[in-house]
């Protein structure tokens, strides 16, 4: 049985570990607007989004309103058919794809929470969880040092940004290069 809904009828999960950087926000939103949407997400029955958080993201921010459902007992494969691509688009969609994952982060004490309320061993071991918490907690040790040291002098620069895609964008190249950064609003 196939329904369509609006996108914005579907809610993030709120417990989805993985997290997006900013650069793979981006590029989400940049292969929507390149290729269109070619890849399938998975809902519960309340539009409760398992799997495919940034997909639906990118999909709201490149405009793309229309949400196709398919419902399955998990006993069958969904695939999504997507035409009207060239080869070179073929090549394009899939490389986007790949890489839009690598760019994406886990949410170190997220997920710590995850593997005590229920085994995810068969994807995670004790000891990868330990190596992300304590990168967690490396760069927490960091950023307070950081702090500490500048409380007596500070140099500040404002970066005028003209969306939230730049301003992520601007926010994770500086924190990179080891720049204490904070995004602001106005």
């Amino acid at each position: 049985m196939s329904d369509q809904i609006n996108v914005k009828s579907l809610k993030p999960d709120p417990r989805n570990a993985r997290k997006r950087t900013a650069q793979s926000k981006h590029l989400i939103q940049e292969s929507l607007n390149r290729y269109g949407a070619a890849r399938s997400i998975v809902i519960d029955e309340d539009n409760i989004v398992l799997a495919g958080n940034g997909t639906i993201e990118g999909a709201k921010a490149a405009g793309i309103s229309k949400v196709k459902v398919i419902e399955t007992d998990g006993n069958e494969i969904i695939a999504v058919r997507r035409t009207g691509l060239s080869n070179h688009d073929k090549i394009g969609l899939a490389l986007a794809d790949n890489r839009t994952s690598d760019l994406s982060t886990w949410d170190a004490e997220l997920l710590h929470t995850l593997s005590e309320e229920q085994d995810i061993k068969p994807w995670f071991s004790e000891d990868d969880i330990a190596e992300l918490l304590g990168k967690q907690d490396d760069i927490d040790d960091d950023l307070a040092d950081d702090q500490t040291d500048k409380i007596q002098e500070q140099f500040n620069i404002l970066i005028e940004c003209t969306n939230e895609f730049e301003q992520s964008a601007a926010l994770e190249t500086f924190t990179k290069q080891g720049f204490v950064c904070r995004a602001l609003n106005s």
